[in-house]
């Protein structure tokens, strides 16, 4: 019986010995495995950032050469850095990293590799080589094949490639409002600008001619690449001046054909910053892109796709095809704009702050989207220099404001759709007359010293001598009459409807509450003041009811879309209001006679929104004028001065509204 527990515990011991030695050895394997995973990974990281350097860290250093191939680490870099960088790569991802034991001291690496290219995006699968333990540390094995699978040593990568060109962006007759074309461009060569005092005399010149400081010239000498005879950039320009040390040269860039009288609304394109190619892995360094306005909104669309193809050549012979893309041309935009009405228009501002906005009333279709003052966006596409940019920046009339997209107090023109609710409603008729003495006006002693004032003194009116006359305290009177609860109805479909437009628009406000709280505020709103908010898009697209026999036609900016019409007042309503506004032109009295063009009707309103802290005080004011085609209803105008009154608004846009027929 002693014998026969002494054998079992033998056997036990011998059990627990084996297994000790099995899960050491079981250990030592996972660790080895872990050790050989963290070189791996370390690997594939750095080379997925392109961290060459970092990479050939990982890698025995004694094994660079093969049959057809002799390296050092340093040619292993470069060779890296020249293959990855001429195909544009970018966003390389490693795929199905595995490491797969093959003896003690050999494991097999295999990976995948997705990355962008400068046509298109690329997969390359079944990476694989050996991870060897050397001197006591693991090692990656290089090969050329670890730069793409298959390579030899005496392979190259080529690439093909056709650049698909940014589409343009053209008017409703086909005219570019921006597209690809060739700019002059100043540059100096080193070698003809002569040494010391001579050289420094000729970069004084070349910096006061060109508004570029000596400072900027003399580091763009300095960069690696330049030698004797380069051609050094100095600045997009558009005369040549014959200076010493320059010299002129045609380069491809995105030009503005209307420059700055469609800057706000076209906006403009400029290289890519690390930020955008975050956004877009499939742009590479020096790719413009859309920065502002229509640009950047279509972007997507406008950008061209690159083609080509991406191969292994052995020699003259194509031994493996990597990637083939055809190019792609971007789409081309095609707006509702009249860029020789855009151009008018801009003009007529004549630098001052404004807007106009034109509008097709029977379709919505934009004619014409102003905003001055303005700035040249073909200095920014090919990249404006500082001092040129601060001169922009800090311009107080801020020319990089879209003003027709800007909401502002709408003024007297507002009150051809209080008359038409107030008509709507029953309020008034087109006989109704109301009897008014003097020149201000308050409903009672509650409004303290508050008062609505006018500028005609006219002791009885009715619907259209108030419109030609302009008379605040008659349309104050009738939004009373009317009540908040009766005019908020009547605005309501006017506020509501949203248009689509690829425009940054704040809605319009009736309030900043929404409501006509007092009595005050809504006698103010009714003639266009109080706390109203509408930018001259809006003001257009609510005024074209007064022109569609009560249908408010939504704007559209695309030639190929259409936009919805909205009933918002009785067509009768809508017409005695549109008759009306006849009269404000043809009238003598009227605010808009000015306006008056023989042979034609122009329905036209005026205003003056006042922006005061105190009644009867200076303060500042814009002038507004709403212009329309009463015989055909080709057009419906609404054009904005800041700091003037609609005087000034009618005699600047006198000589562009007879361009319209």
């Amino acid at each position: 019986m002693r014998k026969k527990y002494l054998l079992v515990g033998l056997l036990v011991l011998f059990l627990l010995g084996g297994g000790g030695w099995y899960f050491y050895q079981w250990q030592q394997r996972q660790q080895t495995t872990a050790a050989v995973q963290k070189v791996a990974t370390t690997y594939t990281q750095a080379f997925s950032q392109q961290n060459f350097t970092k990479m050939v860290g990982q890698v025995d250093k004694q094994q660079l050469t093969g049959g057809d191939y002799q390296y050092t680490a340093k040619k292993v870099v470069a060779r890296n850095v020249a293959v990855f960088g001429q195909i544009g790569a970018s966003d390389m991802q490693i795929k199905q990293l595995k490491v797969t034991r093959k003896s003690a001291k050999t494991y097999q690496m295999t990976f995948d590799l997705n990355l962008q290219t400068m046509i298109g995006a690329l997969t390359v699968k079944h990476y694989q080589t050996t991870v060897q333990l050397v001197k006591g540390h693991w090692r990656v094995i290089w090969t050329p094949a670890m730069l793409f699978p298959h390579m030899n040593g005496t392979d190259t990568v080529q690439l093909q490639w056709q650049q698909g060109k940014r589409g343009e962006i053209v008017d409703r007759n086909g005219q570019a409002l921006a597209k690809d074309g060739q700019v002059t461009q100043a540059g100096m060569v080193p070698s003809q600008l002569g040494s010391g005092t001579t050289r420094s005399t000729n970069l004084t010149k070349i910096s006061q001619q060109f508004s570029v400081d000596v400072a900027t010239l003399k580091q763009s000498l300095q960069q690696q690449w330049v030698t004797k005879d380069s051609f050094v950039p100095i600045k997009t320009v558009t005369t040549k001046p014959s200076l010493t040390g320059v010299t002129y040269r045609a380069v491809s860039a995105r030009t503005y054909p209307t420059g700055e009288a469609s800057a706000q609304l076209i906006g403009y394109v400029g290289e890519v910053t690390a930020a955008d190619l975050k956004k877009h892995p499939e742009l590479q360094t020096g790719d413009n892109i859309g920065k502002t306005g229509l640009e950047r909104y279509y972007d997507k669309q406008l950008q061209g796709q690159d083609g080509g193809k991406i191969t292994i050549n052995n020699g003259d012979t194509v031994s493996r095809t990597l990637l083939k893309t055809q190019k792609r041309d971007g789409k081309t935009i095609k707006l509702t704009i009249d860029r020789s009405k855009q151009v008018k228009a801009y003009q007529q501002l004549a630098g001052k702050k404004g807007a106009v906005v034109t509008m097709d009333p029977r379709n919505g279709q934009l004619l014409t989207l102003v905003s001055s003052p303005s700035y040249d966006p073909n200095l920014f596409a090919t990249g404006i220099s500082q001092k040129d940019y601060q001169k922009y920046a800090s311009n107080t009339a801020q020319p990089f404001l879209s003003r027709f997209t800007q909401r502002y107090a709408p003024g007297s023109t507002f009150k051809m759709l209080t008359a038409g609710i107030a008509l709507d409603n029953g309020t008034i008729t087109t006989a109704t007359t109301k009897s008014i003495s003097g020149l201000k006006w308050q409903q009672d002693s509650s409004w303290g010293s508050y008062q609505v004032t006018r500028v005609t003194d006219a002791a009885s009116e009715n619907m259209t001598q108030a419109l030609v006359n302009s008379d605040n305290i008659w349309f104050a009177q009738a939004g009373l009459q009317m009540g908040s609860k009766a005019y908020l109805k009547g605005l309501q479909p006017f506020f509501s409807a949203q248009a689509n437009l690829p425009l940054a628009l704040n809605k319009p406000q009736i309030s900043n509450s929404g409501q006509l709280t007092s009595k005050i505020l809504l006698a103010d709103t009714a003639y266009g003041q109080g706390q109203l908010l509408l930018a001259p898009i809006q003001q257009a697209t609510m005024y074209t009811a007064i022109a569609n026999d009560g249908q408010m036609q939504l704007p559209t900016l695309l030639l190929d879309k259409t936009a919805k019409q909205q009933t918002v007042l009785k067509k009768a309503s809508a017409t005695a209001v549109k008759q009306a506004l006849v009269q404000v032109v043809a009238d003598s009295q009227g605010t808009a006679h000015a306006l008056q063009i023989s042979g034609h009707n122009i329905a036209a309103k005026t205003g003056t929104a006042e922006l005061k802290q105190k009644q009867d005080t200076d303060g500042e004011q814009n002038g507004f004028l709403m212009a329309a085609d009463a015989d055909n209803d080709t057009y419906l105008m609404v054009a904005m001065l800041e700091g003037t009154g609609s005087e000034d608004v009618v005699t600047a846009m006198k000589p562009y509204v007879e361009t319209l027929y």
